[in-house]
């Protein structure tokens, strides 16, 4: 019996091809959001070791894809999990493989140096299968993970986040530097 899942493998080579063929933001998004809808339809297309907490409980992060237009990874939110307001400076896909996760999305209105005022221009309550496009302008966000189980996410961004340099906002909307750490597998 053929087994036609769409797999990780199946998911890169069509986000290689749209990245070659596209430049806009809202044109990729739009064209991998489907994608990766059908990818985390099938749960086991993320193997066993990226779907787990790093050490110590932390947040699991794991590339599974490197690529100059693209990279393609996993992250675990522990119970309570929070990332504040962040910014992307990139495009992004994410799709929510297991149990669910709280994003809020924010317009900042830069007041004076390093401090901004965050306006919310959205809640959203993502459960197994939801997807959430990012692009320029509209990539602001924080998340959250209320319940009191794991939740497990595939990312897709047009860069690599590891070593970027990028904006992160408190709750009073000062400004600090953020630099997102390695990735727990390289």
């Amino acid at each position: 019996m053929a087994n036609n899942e769409y797999t990780l493998p199946d998911f890169i080579a069509d986000l290689d091809r749209i990245t070659r063929e596209e430049a806009s933001p809202h044109v990729i998004t739009e064209k991998v959001e489907p994608l990766l809808t059908r990818l985390i339809r099938n749960p086991e297309a993320l193997p066993a070791e990226y779907r787990k907490l790093g050490p110590g409980g932390k947040r699991g992060r794991y590339m599974l894809h490197r690529a100059p237009r693209f990279n393609v990874t996993s992250v675990v939110w522990a119970p309570g999990d929070t990332a504040g307001a962040h910014n992307h400076d990139t495009w992004g896909v994410i799709g929510v493989i297991e149990n669910r996760i709280e994003e809020t999305r924010y317009r900042v209105a830069p007041e004076r140096p390093e401090h901004a005022r965050l306006e919310i221009t959205r809640v959203m309550r993502h459960e197994p299968g939801a997807i959430s496009r990012l692009v320029p302008g509209d990539e602001v966000h924080r998340m959250h993970n209320r319940t009191s189980r794991d939740t497990v996410e595939i990312h897709v961004y047009g860069k690599d986040l590891a070593g970027l340099e990028r904006k992160t906002w408190s709750e009073d909307g000062a400004e600090k530097r953020l630099v997102s750490s390695k990735y727990l597998n390289c």
